[in-house]
């Protein structure tokens, strides 16, 4: 039980100070402390951080997706307008010259006449052909390695051009042995070589197409992954961001949920956490205040209900509860002691003087009664009127009870000086010692009997219950 004799009510609220509101943060918290200043963000202002990481995110990687489309159908359109077309025309001149060998050939071996006009005008055609094909070899943007194959290969398109016309000469003039010579031994030979050369530029052609191709894979698995991750950062970035909204959100509310759960039951010392000062965190700080206010109302409100306005001292209900108590802590050898306390001739003052005068005589009777007592649980407490009683809680022996009785009525009778008028208050004292068999009311009645037998006998002095009863 704590201490009454200062007609203090004991409260199971602590004092605790509202705490101070938390100050804005700069620029430089971001960079310090993210989760904090995340928390200070208003909710609306987190939601929309939250949509804008998504939305940012899914842009981030449509953005992507569309750039490596388009990279890749610019290589694509390279690798056709340039390697595939040059691999064509490459291909045609390549077939063009082996062509023109078999022509030059029948030619030979053939006589005069239509067989041979017919080979002399497929010559020409497959010039053309020739002619055509490096015009737009010429036109494409070709690699250096590719441009100087192909400038090789025209050298000796020229030398086999040089000696197919030397051999169809010799044929015109009917000296089929010397252009069968000359194209064993020249046109043959440098058609080979321009055959060569031209498959060398295929390969080369073949393979920038097969690098190209290698090249657009490889951009499409970068880009892809590139893709992949974007999202699964963003996917963190928001979920890590959604989880901080949530928590913000959600813990408050679950805090304040226990908080009012106490305050139901009565206990006002809970305190809600406040972690930022968006709208939850000035929600829970107003509230902490607001429990504040409650605890000190109700402190006030319960001090009204257990203590007498005038006084300040206990009253009744009061005394009733520590009774209770002190009958619950009481073991062995406890000794309990209750004195009933009636002021004489106190109707007479309230006449004489004034009820003024008579309040200012309760207040300094209440004043000795609690300089009297000096056990840490006695109480002083008024009853009503000008009657007043005293608890006394743990003392040593029953004769102790009796010298604070003694005490107080020499106290009380001490001369009181107000305004105009001199006092010498008296009181009659019933005192009744429990023996733990006594109830509260029993306890008190006992008191109330021996304090009226001391008004009995003369009033201003002490009547113990005991000895009354022995003398009964």
């Amino acid at each position: 039980m704590s201490k009454m004799s200062t007609g203090s009510v004991p409260d199971s609220a602590a004092t605790t100070h509202a705490p101070a509101k938390p100050h804005r943060r700069g620029p430089l918290a971001w960079f310090k402390h993210p989760k904090r200043a995340f928390a200070d963000l208003r909710i609306s202002t987190k939601i929309a951080s939250v949509a804008l990481v998504v939305a940012s995110v899914f842009a981030a990687v449509g953005v992507t997706g569309l750039v490596s489309i388009r990279d890749l159908a610019a290589q694509q359109d390279y690798q056709y307008r340039t390697n595939v077309l040059a691999l064509s025309h490459m291909t045609d001149a390549r077939s063009a010259v082996g062509t023109q060998l078999e022509v030059v050939v029948s030619h030979i071996l053939s006589e005069p006449g239509f067989y041979r006009n017919q080979y002399e005008m497929k010559i020409v055609t497959t010039d053309q052909r020739l002619d055509t094909d490096l015009v737009e070899l010429h036109k494409l943007s070709l690699a250096r390695t590719e441009a100087r194959a192909l400038d090789a290969f025209e050298s000796l398109l020229k030398l086999w051009r040089t000696a197919r016309d030397g051999a169809l000469a010799a044929s015109r003039s009917g000296d089929r042995q010397k252009a069968t010579a000359m194209l064993l031994v020249e046109s043959e030979a440098v058609a080979r070589s321009v055959k060569t050369r031209a498959d060398a530029v295929l390969g080369q052609l073949v393979e920038s197409v097969a690098t190209g191709a290698r090249d657009s894979l490889s951009s499409s698995r970068d880009t892809e992954r590139l893709m992949l991750l974007s999202l699964v950062a963003g996917a963190v970035v928001a979920i890590t961001l959604s989880v901080l909204a949530a928590r913000t959100l959600s813990r408050p509310l679950r805090e304040a949920v226990e908080v009012l759960t106490a305050v139901g039951r009565g206990d006002f010392s809970q305190r809600l956490t406040v972690r930022g000062n968006d709208e939850v965190g000035q929600l829970g700080l107003e509230l902490n205040r607001t429990l504040v206010t409650l605890r000190d109302a109700f402190a006030g409100l319960k001090h009204q209900a257990y203590h007498d306005n005038l006084t300040g001292l206990a009253n009744r209900a009061l005394l009733r509860e520590l009774l209770t108590d002190a009958f619950t802590r009481a073991g062995p050898g406890t000794h309990l002691a209750l004195l009933l306390l009636d002021l004489d001739g106190f109707k007479q003052v309230n006449d004489v003087h004034g009820h003024g005068v008579g309040d200012q005589l309760l207040i300094a009777v209440a004043d000795r009664l609690r300089s009297g007592l000096q056990g840490p649980d006695d109480t002083a407490a008024r009853l009503g009127g000008d009657e007043f009683a005293v608890l006394l809680d743990g003392f040593d022996r029953p004769a102790n009870a009796y010298e604070v009785a003694d005490r107080l009525l020499t106290s009380i009778s001490e001369p009181l000086v107000l305004p105009g008028v001199e006092l010498r208050p008296r009181a009659s004292i019933g005192i009744v010692l429990w023996r733990g068999h006594a109830d509260i009311d029993t306890l008190i009645r006992d008191a109330d009997l021996a304090m009226y037998e001391a008004k009995a006998q003369g009033k201003h002095t002490v009547v113990r219950f005991e000895q009354m009863k022995a003398m009964s």
